[in-house]
């Protein structure tokens, strides 16, 4: 009988890519902060509590944004019992993360079961998680009630990470 649960070897390897999350911004280009910042969407994507789903699990990020090459680069690697997908962002895409910039109002097109995921809030909407640099250092805030409004929940496990938990 197979058990729903991660094995034993599986909850390692997330703690080990959780831990990531806690490390320094590494000081270089704007390449390495990109990659950095799909790192964290990757690993924020893996504690999230999903539906049930047998098709990939879609990043949306719109065409000109700099995460897009460093999220393609983790095309197929597991989240879950699925695969991350990284589609452009647009009419039509059915997203599970969307990959936002800066703020402004909440995009209409958010439906429910999208983590909206918000780098560098400005000012306005900031998202489910706000991806924001401190210190040199890149941290998370989490909204739990907009995560809850898109269907979503987080691992206590992540939670304790962020930076700010609402």
């Amino acid at each position: 009988m197979r058990s729903d649960r991660p094995s034993r070897a599986r909850w390692l390897c997330r703690g080990a890519a959780l831990a990531l999350l806690t490390l320094a911004r590494p000081a270089g280009a704007q390449s390495d902060d990109a990659a950095l910042k799909a790192a964290y969407v990757y690993n924020i994507a893996q504690f999230t509590v999903w539906p049930a789903a047998t098709r990939p699990l879609n990043v949306c990020v719109s065409g000109g944004h700099a995460l897009g090459q460093s999220l393609r680069k983790l095309q197929g690697k597991p989240v879950g019992e699925r695969r991350l997908a990284v589609l452009d962002a647009g009419p039509g895409a059915q997203c599970d993360v969307t990959v936002l910039r800066g703020g402004g109002p909440r995009p209409a097109e958010l439906g429910s079961g999208t983590l909206a995921i918000v780098d560098e809030p400005k000012s306005g909407y900031a998202g489910a998680v706000a991806l924001v640099e401190e210190d040199q250092h890149l941290r998370f805030d989490i909204d739990t009630a907009e995560a809850a409004r898109a269907g979503l929940h987080f691992s206590s496990r992540l939670l304790r990470l962020a930076r700010n938990v609402r």
